[in-house]
């Protein structure tokens, strides 16, 4: 299961010109990282495809070193598929 669920991520990610590092863990959970991203066209534009694609948002982690005042900042992101049981 995680072997075809790394390549469906990857797949979106690509299909839309996205090079985010991402892992997917034993319990089918995806995170991807997003560093020192613009909120609009890195936080929310990978938001839109995961959602579009058919995973159920889990939660995001900012980490407490990232101080940025701007509209860039870094997170990781926790998705799940939501076709997969």
């Amino acid at each position: 299961m995680n072997a075809n669920l790394r390549k469906k991520v990857l797949k979106v990610l690509s299909d839309n010109n996205m090079a985010y590092d991402f892992s997917v863990d034993n319990d089918g959970f995806i995170e991807i990282s997003v560093e020192d991203g613009d909120w609009k066209h890195d936080h929310l534009a990978l938001r839109t495809v995961m959602d579009e694609a058919g995973f159920c948002f889990v939660g995001r982690h900012i980490p407490d070193d990232d101080e940025s005042d701007d509209d860039s900042f870094s997170a990781i992101y926790l998705y799940v598929d939501a076709g997969e049981s």
